[in-house]
């Protein structure tokens, strides 16, 4: 998911007060954090660069850990898990715990790096940095490599593919972040909170051994026969981890997660809804990371003056379903009726493809009542100019 790449982006900036700035590109993310720690009667900008390193250490521990044993996910669409990690020649092996795991931790750095940015309490914050500055110890080797800066992990995805090649041939990239943007990074560490809330919910970890114990049989099955077809070297991959993620899916999940990712996902809105009154009243014009319609964008976007407003109308939408006040459409009842969100987050089923498309396993979700409309997308869509996804994961 691309979401993850730009987030990468705005968090690794933030590191920018006058104690943290002499560790850029210097010190790791791991070091960094420490020393901020350790600042005595820390500013607010002290509390947002701590909060933002945590959060970013957060993300960099999960692409260390992918990188220690090999994880290349290119098929499952969640946070950080396609980030791009180079190869490791001298990888541990993969066990099936691994991805459990590294949500778990995960959930445990957004905590801690919201602990450090509910200490602002709305205290003022300005921060400047130059984005080109900043990297990933992705192999864990304390020096920045090849691959591990921000603009190589991912960000040329927010330049709409204008940066190619190395990082050291862009230019300066240099971004202010406002007291607005506190809420806007508090917004993300409850989005990434939410999908590994998810995560653990479903944990995968028997059905990845399930898929694993079944590719050891079969190989031993097969011993020295060449294969007949190319297939498995095609698709294999893609097969296991489509059984991985189905048989995760298929299980019972423990409600006590799905409800806390439903109110991760509430508080991610609510947020985002202070973010966007906060820059509306802003009225400087320096380096801004996302504008108003009076200001211009450090990075060079363009927006239409109205799509901050539309964008706070899908977000209307998102916590009307959230809250069960809107149905996602079910073609068997449609249009009288649909799917109550709400109920899936606080007392969630096994997801059974099969049932859930015939209505079986819905039944007790489905209800009638007024059904979201995709109207607000299609005016997002029009005014981000063909690159919707792009703006929303810049937006949250």
């Amino acid at each position: 998911m691309r979401f993850s790449l730009i987030l990468s982006l705005f968090l690794l900036s933030t590191i920018s007060t006058a104690q943290a700035n002499s560790l850029i590109g210097k010190s790791s993310l791991s070091e960094t954090e420490a020393q901020l720690t350790a600042i005595p009667d820390k500013t607010p900008d002290d509390q947002f660069a701590l909060g933002a390193v945590r959060f970013l250490h957060g993300i960099e521990k999960t692409l260390q850990l992918r990188w220690q044993h090999n994880m290349v996910m290119r098929n499952i669409d969640l946070p950080v898990l396609r980030l791009p990690v180079p190869p490791n020649a001298r990888s541990k092996p993969f066990t099936p715990a691994l991805i459990t795991d590294l949500f778990r931790e995960l959930l445990t750095d957004m905590d801690a790096s919201r602990v450090a940015l509910d200490a602002i309490d709305g205290a003022e914050v300005a921060l400047d940095l130059d984005l080109k500055t900043l990297w990933f110890d992705i192999n864990m080797n304390g020096a920045r490599d090849t691959g591990e800066s921000i603009l190589e992990v991912g960000a040329v995805t927010l330049m709409d593919g204008a940066i190619a090649g190395s990082s050291e041939s862009v230019p300066s990239m240099k971004v202010r972040f406002d007291t607005a943007d506190v809420a806007w990074l508090t917004a993300y560490t409850h989005m990434i909170s939410a999908a590994g809330e998810m995560v653990v919910a479903f944990d995968p970890t028997e059905a990845i051994a399930s898929v694993m114990d079944a590719n050891v049989v079969t190989r031993e099955l097969l011993g020295d026969t060449p294969k007949a077809f190319g297939f498995d070297m095609q698709f294999g991959n893609w097969v296991d981890q489509f059984a991985m993620a189905y048989g995760a899916l298929n299980q019972q999940p423990d409600a006590t997660h799905t409800r806390a990712a439903h109110a991760h996902l509430l508080s991610m809105i609510a947020e985002n809804k202070v973010f966007w009154a906060g820059i509306e009243t802003e009225t400087d014009n320096f380096n801004e990371w996302i504008p108003n319609r009076n200001q211009t964008a450090a990075l060079g976007f363009e927006l239409d003056p109205d799509t901050g407003a539309v964008w706070q109308e899908i977000l209307a939408d998102a916590e009307a379903l959230l809250n069960g006040e809107l149905l996602i459409n079910y073609w068997r009842i449609s249009p009288a009726g649909g799917v109550n969100v709400q109920k899936l987050f606080m007392d969630p089923p096994p997801v059974d493809i099969v049932t859930w498309v015939q209505g079986a396993g819905l039944l007790p979700y489905l209800e009638r009542g007024p059904v979201i409309t995709a109207a607000n997308l299609r005016r997002f869509e029009e005014l981000t100019a063909g690159n919707p996804l792009l703006f929303s994961f810049l937006f949250n």
